[in-house]
């Protein structure tokens, strides 16, 4: 038996191949992150099932900010992140497992969304991002890839990587993210208060989920940034009229008459 515990201890020493981190036993890949793969883990004492991400130590400079948010968000409807651990090579995010994996695939799986499931998916993400602006941050990164959902389908906004402190009256000017949800004044450039942008993205969503379909579509990348620009969309009409009304809304070309978190949950939708 000693013979046997020493050649498994080699075995792992010599390995590459981690097979516990810390007090968590590695399990299947689960998804590929940005920068490295992301594993189901167990917590060796309690049994809790957890996400994993493996990240190169040498990107480890563009993590910083997420990491840091990451700590100081405690919400809900935000993923939990319990522990980081560093190795010789990696960095290791352990954080809570959403099984019901992303937004996205969800829409793709039932085709589009009744408006009772999508107001309470939306609801939650309201409440998510009215937490996140007012402790002075922004996500500037908000999509379906990027919202998870629990085993009981409630919704955990994910992926911090590009978000940022803003301060009342002091202006923003990245432009970050993704084309198809990325508000107009970003993509032109233009400097930005902050959680107006979480607003048109959360308007893109809330489409989505009701149509099927992104409002400003188009293979051609140059072609769906003009179509956002210009802020003309087509509201299907089997959506209820205070549905249309909401997202008209939410994504005005004009980021002081978007309506603001507060007023989207007092809409009649709601």
């Amino acid at each position: 038996q000693l013979a046997k515990a020493y050649q498994e201890l080699g075995k792992d020493l010599s390995s590459s191949k981690f097979r516990v981190i810390g007090n968590y036993t590695l399990g299947k890949v689960i998804g590929e992150g940005t920068y490295g793969k992301v594993r189901i883990g167990t917590h060796r004492l309690t049994g809790t099932r957890v996400a994993i991400k493996q990240i190169p130590k040498e990107v480890s400079a563009q993590l910083t900010r997420e990491i840091h948010h990451h700590r100081r968000l405690h919400h809900p409807h935000v993923t939990k992140l319990y522990e980081v651990i560093a190795t010789e090579t990696s960095i290791w995010l352990i954080t809570e497992l959403c099984s019901g994996g992303e937004l996205f695939d969800y829409l793709v799986e039932k085709g589009r969304l009744s408006e009772d499931e999508t107001r309470r998916l939306v609801g939650q993400l309201c409440l998510a991002l009215h937490y996140v602006h007012s402790n002075g941050a922004v996500h500037r990164d908000l999509k379906l890839e990027n919202v998870l959902l629990d085993d009981r389908c409630n919704v955990k906004i994910g992926d911090f990587g590009f978000t940022r402190e803003y301060e009342q009256g002091r202006l923003l000017e990245t432009f970050c993210g993704t084309t198809g949800y990325a508000a107009p004044e970003m993509l032109l450039a233009e400097r930005y208060s902050g959680p107006e942008v979480d607003i048109w993205s959360l308007g893109i969503i809330l489409y989505t989920l009701l149509a099927g379909s992104l409002p400003f579509d188009d293979d051609d990348e140059k072609v769906m940034k003009d179509k956002i620009i210009q802020g003309q969309f087509d509201i299907p009409d089997s959506l209820s009229d205070n549905a249309q009304a909401l997202l008209r809304g939410m994504l005005k070309r004009n980021p002081t008459e978007r309506l603001t978190i507060p007023a989207i949950l007092r809409h009649p939708w709601f």
